[in-house]
């Protein structure tokens, strides 16, 4: 595999005669999908996406790595410094997770559940990976503002939009799962979260029961997994061109309605963000 990755790396130098570059790609992904568990549909988008090798090669390794615990403060109800504090003094070791977040706290480890601490019950902070803060940060939701949140469960993102607004505005918290929509509400509740209004529709529906009534939209797109292999590692043989395509269909429909629900000549808004947790 690693010989057949330096000659695709450096082709014409390094070739054998009467082999065409197809013959070592070929060789490379069966090898890829043995080592790392794939299915060949994926591991050729893979390589086309990464055409690299070395690239791609960082890219599955990473897929295998796993994350550590990350937990974001709820400002509602406290501040990072008082909770990092409770929660030490419970026995969990914590820091401050990154310096482009002021909330983010990283878990290393915890002699306590983190998902059960009289803290997470009274809603203190949610349990929640640092990449799902990007999306909330870049739409930057302000006090006062009308904000869409079309694929809301579990709530982890919605939460963090009504601190920022500091529960003022409104803040509607849609999910088509009704299911995901009793996640949303118990979270919420425990949050104290008192700005929200949560809906079971199809996303889409709010370009029809609300055209241009938001200042800011979130659309955190339901998606592949293929970005975050490391959590769910049956996306590496569970996916295939049928699923994408559905998928692209799904995401491609809650865009335009995305569009079309908010308010482009908004004062103080007119943005949609668009944020998923895949690369295909």
């Amino acid at each position: 595999m690693v010989v057949d990755s330096q000659v695709l790396g450096d082709f014409k130098a390094r070739r054998q005669p009467g082999k065409s570059r197809e013959d070592y790609v070929a060789i490379l992904t069966k090898d890829l999908c043995s080592q790392y568990g794939y299915n060949e549909f994926l591991m050729t988008k893979f390589m086309h996406l990464f055409p690299q090798p070395s690239e791609l090669i960082e890219f599955l390794d990473a897929n295998d790595q796993q994350r550590p615990v990350t937990i974001r403060t709820n400002t509602l109800k406290t501040r990072r410094g008082d909770l990092a504090k409770s929660l030490i003094n419970r026995g969990m070791n914590v820091d401050p997770a990154a310096p482009w977040t002021k909330v983010g706290l990283v878990v290393y480890d915890s002699q306590v559940p983190i998902g059960a601490t009289p803290e997470y019950l009274a809603g203190h902070y949610m349990i929640q990976g640092l990449n799902s803060l990007l999306p909330v940060m870049a739409l930057a939701p302000q006090p006062g503002d009308r904000v869409l949140d079309m694929c809301a469960a579990p709530g982890g993102k919605t939460s963090h939009i009504a601190s920022l607004m500091k529960n003022s505005g409104v803040l509607f918290a849609n999910d088509a799962n009704m299911s995901r929509c009793r996640a949303v509400i118990g979270n919420l509740h425990r949050l104290g979260v008192n700005n929200a209004i949560v809906s079971n529709l199809s996303g889409d529906e709010y370009a029809k029961l609300a055209p241009n009534g938001f200042d800011r939209v979130l659309l955190d797109a339901p998606c592949s997994g293929t970005g975050v292999i490391w959590k769910d590692q049956s996306v590496k043989t569970s996916k295939d061109s049928q699923d994408i395509q559905r998928k692209h269909t799904v995401q491609r429909q809650l865009i335009l309605a995305a569009l079309d629900a908010v308010d482009a000549k908004s004062p103080n808004g007119g943005y949609v963000v668009y944020s998923t947790c895949s690369v295909l």
